[in-house]
């Protein structure tokens, strides 16, 4: 017999602690987007005044915002009694690497921006699931691109040119050749191309993306990185005939699952290989089929399928309507229309992401 008070309490306390839990998210969004961490860090510890008068923003809001912090237990106060113009706030060591660092594995400051970028387009997604047309990318905002580049960017600065295309012998062993052309497909900021060339000096890069405020941030990084010279980035249709027959390696990041039409773009990248080409697609680690309750990793793949994957790619009748939630056997049956022979899964260890490995 159903226990209905029993699922009642249970569920009323999950959605209490979720929303307590997207209210501090908000918090942390304003920390990290006013440099309030930032300057918390350099200094050590400030008062409300002190900070107020760093980071340009007004005393009133910036005490109640270290005071919410405190309460949080995101930021520790060294006297709760003392006056509230006098306490001295700080963030926690421990607190530094998640909130400030966006090359660690343990940064989290991006995952936030991403949730706060999809408030923000949620009266669009309401129009849409009862018209059944697209949110386009371009309601999420410069958050979501930023998030979205920053959540991936430190397995992307940190393993992909140095621990895992070097997993992989012929590729490894092609790209340390002079000569050897490697493409981005879907680059968002930058982030591969960016790790490509740096570990490996003899390529060149070639990014493309549609989105040009995309393309704007990623060539600013190439340029910050040092790798302007090898490694550019345009907005261009990865369809372009000029482009057949020119690279060695491409490489597609959590993007297949976006498009509206992946077969399409799979064979368009077949098209770009050279003879012998490889093409990486690191996308989502599904499980290869539903289950319910799932894990929290597959019920994060579908919060971000309903509030922003699937929405963005319905922007045509033919849309595949993939979602975040791609399992294997979908991936599989797309590479095969594409035109590849087979689809092998690349030995790599990664909490989210599944790597493929496709040959021409």
């Amino acid at each position: 017999m159903v226990d209905v008070d029993r699922q009642r309490d249970e569920l009323v306390e999950r959605l209490f602690s979720a929303s307590l839990g997207m209210a501090e998210v908000l918090t942390v969004y304003l920390g990290d987007v006013l440099g309030l961490y930032r300057a918390l860090e350099r200094a050590g510890s400030m008062t409300a005044l002190e900070l107020a008068t760093e980071t340009g923003t007004y005393e009133r809001y910036a005490r109640e915002w270290l005071e919410q912090q405190a309460a949080a237990g995101i930021l520790a106060v060294d006297d709760v009694s003392a006056q509230a113009d006098e306490r001295r706030y700080l963030l926690p060591p421990g607190h530094i690497e998640p909130l400030l660092n966006l090359d660690s594995p343990h940064s989290i400051a991006p995952l936030c921006k991403s949730f706060v970028a999809v408030s923000g387009a949620m009266p669009d997604l309401v129009a849409a699931f009862r018209s059944g047309d697209a949110v386009p990318w371009s309601a999420y905002g410069r958050d979501m691109i930023e998030a979205q580049g920053d959540f991936n960017r430190p397995w992307l600065a940190g393993s992909l040119g140095t621990e895992y295309v070097p997993s992989i012998p012929d590729a490894h062993e092609r790209l340390t050749e002079p000569g050897a052309r490697v493409a981005d497909v879907a680059c968002g900021v930058g982030w591969a191309a960016i790790s490509l060339a740096r570990a490996y000096p003899s390529i060149t890069v070639d990014g493309f993306d549609l989105d040009e405020p995309s393309i704007e941030m990623a060539s600013r990084n190439a340029k910050e990185a040092g790798v302007a010279d090898r490694v550019r980035f345009e907005a261009r249709d990865a369809a372009d005939p000029k482009l057949e027959n020119q690279y060695d390696l491409a490489i597609v990041v959590e993007s297949i699952h976006d498009m509206s039409q992946p077969v399409a773009v799979l064979s368009a990248i077949r098209k770009m290989l050279k003879p012998g080409g490889t093409l990486i697609v690191a996308d989502e680690r599904t499980e290869d089929a539903f289950t319910a309750p799932a894990s929290e990793t597959e019920r994060l793949f579908y919060s971000y399928s309903v509030l922003c994957c699937l929405p963005s790619a319905m922007d045509d009748p033919t849309s595949a309507a993939t979602g975040t939630v791609m399992r294997r056997a979908t991936f599989e049956r797309y590479a095969k229309e594409a035109g590849f022979d087979g689809v092998s899964i690349l030995p790599i260890e990664h909490d989210f992401l599944r790597f493929y490995r496709l040959n021409r």
